[in-house]
């Protein structure tokens, strides 16, 4: 079953906050990373994904993404914070997820 995502990716200074769709995450954060600094030499390295959504369908999943293209600037701002009150990068979390898995993790209390 193929899940259908919809992002939020803004560069380190949360200037810009730009929305997106793919099926592919990580495919879809690699060509961000790669075609911000190649063919846009002057504009911000969008690199920072900030909000993510899982949808089972595509249908439903497009039409949260023009709901979220509609919002205001503070519209987004509020959801972000919702779900990531410290607007970390989730972009880590899901780019080495892969090689975390195979290691043993130690929490000290």
């Amino acid at each position: 079953m193929e899940s259908h995502i919809v992002y939020i990716v803004t560069d380190s200074n949360r200037a810009y906050l730009e929305v997106g769709y793919c099926t592919d995450i990580l495919n879809r954060l690699r060509e961000i990373h790669n075609t911000s600094s190649v063919l846009f030499g002057g504009s911000p390295k969008l690199n920072n994904v900030v909000y993510v959504e899982a949808f089972e369908s595509q249908e439903k999943a497009l039409c949260y993404h023009d709901t979220l293209r509609n919002f205001t600037r503070m519209q987004r701002e509020k959801l972000i914070r919702l779900k990531n009150p410290n607007w970390l990068n989730l972009n880590a979390s899901t780019t080495y997820r892969d090689k975390i898995d195979n290691k043993k993790v130690v929490v000290y209390a």
